[in-house]
C-alpha cells in the first residue's frame, strides 16, 4: 500500500495526522505553503504566518508534524482493506468538492462511482419511534428502485433502518462514519457496514483509530449534505 501510495497523498495523510489541522487549517496551509510537503517542511516561524496559528501553536504543530506515524497509518489501512481518495483524484465526488470545507483525504472502503451524484441522505433520531422507522424504510427502498443512492451516518434507528431498506430493494448506499474505519459505530453494525460496503461504500475523514467522540458527528454531518442533492431528516427530536 505505502509503496503504490503517490508522494502527494503520503504528504497530506501526514498533515492530517497533526492534531489541531483540519479542513479549513490544512487549506490555509496549502494555499500559503502550495503543497503538504512543503506544509511539513515550514519551520515555526513561517507556520506563525497563518492567521490563528500562533507563535505558540505553531511550535505545536511542528512537534506534531515530526512525530506524526505515516507509517502505522499506512499499515492500518492495508489491514482493514481501506483506500485513501484524495481531493482532485478521479474518484472524489464531484458535489462534495464544492463544499468550503470539504475533507482533502477520505478513507474509504467499497466503491464510490458517478452514480453516486444522484444521491440523497436519510438521517434522524437514533431513538426513533416505529413509525419513523417504517417511513425511513420506505423512502429508502423507493429512492434504491429509482437508482438513487441512500446516504446515511450507520447509526441506530433511522440511519440503519434506511441503509438496510436501500440494500433490499437492491441499491446502492453510502454510510459515512464520525470515527475511524477500525472503530465501526455503533459495533453491532459491524455486519451492516460490510452489506454497505459490498453495495456502496463505507467511508470517513478520520484518521483509523479514531474514536466517535460526539463533537465529530456534527462535523461528519457536513460530508453527508455536502454528497447528496437533498436530506431528509426523517425524524428528530424538537
Amino acid at each position: 500500500m505505502s509503496q503504490l501510495l503517490p508522494p502527494e497523498v503520503r504528504d497530506l495523510l501526514a498533515l492530517s495526522l497533526v492534531p489541531g489541522i483540519g479542513p479549513r487549517l490544512t487549506a490555509a496551509l496549502l494555499e500559503r505553503f502550495g503543497s503538504a510537503a512543503a506544509v511539513l517542511q515550514a519551520g515555526v516561524e513561517e507556520l506563525s504566518t497563518i492567521p490563528f496559528i500562533t507563535p505558540r501553536l505553531a511550535q505545536s504543530i511542528r512537534q506534531a508534524m515530526q512525530h506524526a506515524d505515516t507509517a502505522l497509518e499506512l499499515e492500518r489501512i492495508e489491514k482493514h482493506g481501506v483506500r485513501l481518495v484524495a481531493l482532485g483524484s478521479p474518484e472524489y465526488p464531484p458535489a462534495l468538492a464544492a463544499i468550503n470545507d470539504r475533507p482533502y483525504l477520505l478513507y474509504v472502503r467499497g466503491s464510490l462511482t458517478a452514480a453516486d451524484a444522484n444521491a440523497v441522505a436519510l438521517v434522524g433520531s437514533r431513538y426513533c419511534t416505529d413509525y419513523g422507522r417504517r417511513m425511513a424504510a420506505r423512502l429508502a427502498a423507493g429512492l434504491a428502485r429509482a437508482r438513487i443512492t441512500v446516504i446515511s451516518g450507520l447509526a441506530r434507528g433511522i440511519d440503519g433502518a434506511a441503509h438496510r431498506a436501500a440494500l433490499e430493494a437492491g441499491g446502492r448506499t453510502l454510510a459515512v462514519l464520525a470515527g475511524g474505519l477500525s472503530r465501526i459505530y455503533p459495533p453491532e453494525h459491524a455486519d451492516l457496514a460490510r452489506q454497505v460496503e459490498a453495495s456502496g461504500a463505507v467511508l470517513s475523514e478520520s484518521k483509523m483509530d479514531q474514536e466517535p467522540l460526539a463533537g465529530l458527528f456534527p462535523v461528519r454531518n457536513r460530508i453527508i449534505s455536502g454528497l447528496a442533492k437533498v436530506v431528509v431528516i426523517v425524524e428528530a427530536a424538537e
